[in-house]
């Protein structure tokens, strides 16, 4: 049971690696194929503006809940920008008016003076959803992995492997070294049972 435990336990950093890895690199192919990227039901998104510092800051990973119950003004949410659908921005809402059942909202930046002339008055068809979480761990990760273009991915992928296969070299060499030992021993404990078996039969040819 301990053994079985120890090998789980061994196993666990290695799996939490692969599906933070597994993760960040289904994040980044989403964004640079101009999808939206979703984590359990989240959407993800890295932020490349200032607009809303300091609540959410450059190079954090944000997430997005793509059905939320309700809309609320004071609440953070992603969107299309109108103008330009490739865009995508996150911002406050700011108000929310009902005309004949439409709802049309209206958002700002919490680091803007005011709204921008695209997020006033549109509709929620742009809303991809509403904003939930940060992490600045995976924003620096993102960044770190993909800063210099996809080169630096087999860059991250060779150093993981290599780390994985220098520790697995080294329980190896443990394991043959533990194995020789256990031979050493049991050739000596045959070899002090051999002679214990000499002396037992002098004794008894000396006692006849």
């Amino acid at each position: 049971m301990k053994k079985t435990l120890k090998k789980i336990a061994n196993i666990i950093p290695y799996l939490f690696l692969l599906i933070a890895f597994i993760l960040i690199m289904s994040m980044a192919i989403s964004i640079r194929k101009g999808e939206t990227p979703t984590i359990f039901g989240k959407a993800i998104f890295l932020v490349v503006s200032p607009s809303m510092e300091d609540t959410i800051m450059v190079g954090n990973i944000i997430f997005v809940d793509t059905e939320p119950n309700k809309l609320m003004v004071g609440d953070i949410i992603t969107f299309r920008q109108p103008t330009n659908e490739d865009l995508i921005i996150t911002h406050r809402i700011m108000s929310i008016d009902e005309i004949d059942g439409i709802k049309y909202f209206t958002t700002m930046g919490d680091n803007n003076y005011e709204s921008l002339a695209w997020e006033i008055g549109f509709v929620d068809d742009f809303i991809v959803g509403k904003y939930v979480s940060k992490s600045v761990a995976l924003g620096n990760v993102y960044q770190f992995v993909f800063a210099n273009g996809f080169n630096m991915i087999f860059i991250v992928i060779i150093l993981i492997f290599i780390t994985i296969g220098g520790m697995e070299v080294f329980n190896i060499i443990k394991q043959i070294q533990l194995a020789k030992e256990k031979e050493l021993l049991e050739e000596k404990e045959k070899m002090i049972e051999e002679e214990m078996n000499k002396l037992r039969k002098i004794k008894e040819d000396k006692d006849e």
